[in-house]
C-alpha cells in the first residue's frame, strides 16, 4: 500500500516508517526536521519530503503522490515545551490536522490514523480512564491534541474514510533525544543516569503514569491496517493500563543499572503537568485479541541496551538506533 507518515523523522514516526518499510509498503515520509523529543532519522528506503503540513507546497506534494493510508504522527509533542510557544503548539497539532483532514477527504484515502494523547483527559488520579471519560486537559498540549480529534470527527466522520484515533500514553524507547529534558518522563530520568548526574524530578514522586515501550505502540499502529475488528470510527486508549508511580519508576531504573543508590532532587512541577492517570485498555484488547504488552522492566532493559552504546555528546544524530551500531 501507499502510506503517508507525517512526523516521519520523529521518535514514533521513525519507528513506524521502519516497520512499514520492513513490511514492503511504499512510504512517503514527511517531516519539517524540527523534532525535539527524538533524534531525527529519515529512512532512506522511503520517499522523503522536507516540509511542514501547514505549508500548502507540502500539501500539494502529498496530493500529487496520493497515499491510500495516512498516519498522522506529526505534532509539537512536548507538554512542557508547549508553553514556550503556544501558538506553534496549536497550529501544529490543531490546524495542521485540519488541513490534512481536508486533503484526506479530497483524495479519498482509505484510512486516517491519528496519534492523539493521554493529555486530552487531564489529571484523573482517582479513577480508571476509559475512552468515554470526560475530556478535561490540564495543558495547552492537551487542548491542541483534542482540537485535532475534533477536526477529524467534523471533517471525516461522514465520509467513507475509516478514522482511528489512538490516545497514546507515555511512551519510551531507543531513538529519544537524551539531551532534551522537556519531553518524556522516562527519557528524562534515564538521561540523568546516562550522564551520571543527580536525577531531577519536577513534581511529586507520588505522581503516576502508564508507560509503554515503543515497540508496542508501533505494533498496534501497524496491526490497525488489516484489523477487521475495528469499526469505521474508533477512539482507543493505547496503554499498558498499569499505573506506576515516579518513585517506583526510578526504583526500577536504578535496579536495572545495578545502582543501589543515586541522588534524586525534587523541585516544583511544570505548567500543565497532570498528577496522575491510569487507563483501561479493555477496549483495545477486545479489538486486538488480548494483545500483550512488554513489561516495564523488560522495556527499560531494552532501552538501556541502546542508551549504554550512546556516547555523551551534544549532537546524537549519528546514534539513532536504526543507523548506529556499536
Amino acid at each position: 500500500m501507499k502510506i503517508l507518515v507525517t512526523g516521519a523523522a520523529g521518535f514514533i514516526g521513525a519507528h513506524l516508517v521502519q516497520k512499514l518499510i520492513y513490511l514492503n509498503h511504499k512510504v512517503l515520509s514527511v517531516d519539517s526536521l524540527q523534532t525535539i523529543g527524538g533524534i531525527p532519522y529519515i529512512n532512506p528506503k522511503s520517499k522523503f519530503i522536507k516540509g511542514n503540513i501547514l505549508d500548502e507546497r507540502t500539501i500539494q506534494k502529498i496530493r500529487k503522490w496520493k497515499p491510500e493510508i495516512i498516519y498522522h504522527i506529526a505534532a509539537q509533542s512536548g507538554g512542557e515545551s508547549a508553553y514556550d510557544d503556544p501558538k506553534n503548539d496549536y497550529l501544529s497539532n490543531g490546524y495542521g490536522t485540519y488541513l490534512l483532514c481536508l486533503l484526506a477527504k479530497e483524495i479519498k484515502v482509505k484510512k486516517f490514523i491519528y496519534t492523539s494523547s493521554v493529555a486530552v483527559y487531564g489529571s484523573n488520579p482517582n479513577n480508571k480512564i476509559y475512552e468515554n471519560t470526560e475530556i478535561n486537559p490540564d495543558s495547552i498540549y492537551g487542548v491542541s491534541k483534542y482540537a485535532g480529534e475534533m477536526f477529524i470527527r467534523q471533517i471525516l466522520k461522514k465520509t467513507n474514510i475509516q478514522t482511528l484515533i489512538f490516545r497514546v500514553f507515555n511512551t519510551y524507547g531507543p531513538g529519544e533525544n537524551l539531551n532534551f529534558l522537556k519531553k518524556g518522563m522516562v527519557s528524562i530520568y534515564c538521561s540523568y543516569l546516562w550522564r551520571n548526574k543527580p536525577i531531577l524530578v519536577k513534581g511529586s514522586l507520588k505522581r503516576f503514569r502508564n508507560y509503554q515501550y515503543i515497540d508496542d505502540i508501533i505494533n498496534i499502529l501497524v496491526l490497525s491496517l488489516k484489523n477487521k475488528n475495528l469499526k469505521k470510527n474508533e477512539i482507543i486508549n493505547l496503554s499498558t493500563a498499569k499505573a506506576i508511580t515516579v518513585k517506583n519508576l526510578l526504583r526500577i531504573i536504578l535496579k536495572i543499572n545495578n545502582k543501589k543508590s543515586h541522588k534524586i532532587l525534587e523541585t516544583k512541577g511544570t505548567p500543565g503537568d497532570s498528577f496522575g492517570y491510569d487507563a483501561s485498555n479493555k477496549y483495545l484488547k477486545s479489538k486486538f485479541k488480548n494483545y500483550k504488552f512488554i513489561s516495564l522492566e523488560k522495556g527499560l532493559k531494552l532501552y538501556f541496551n541502546w542508551i549504554n552504546t550512546v556516547p555523551k555528546v551534544k549532537n546524537l544524530k549519528k546514534y539513532h538506533p536504526f543507523q548506529f551500531k556499536k
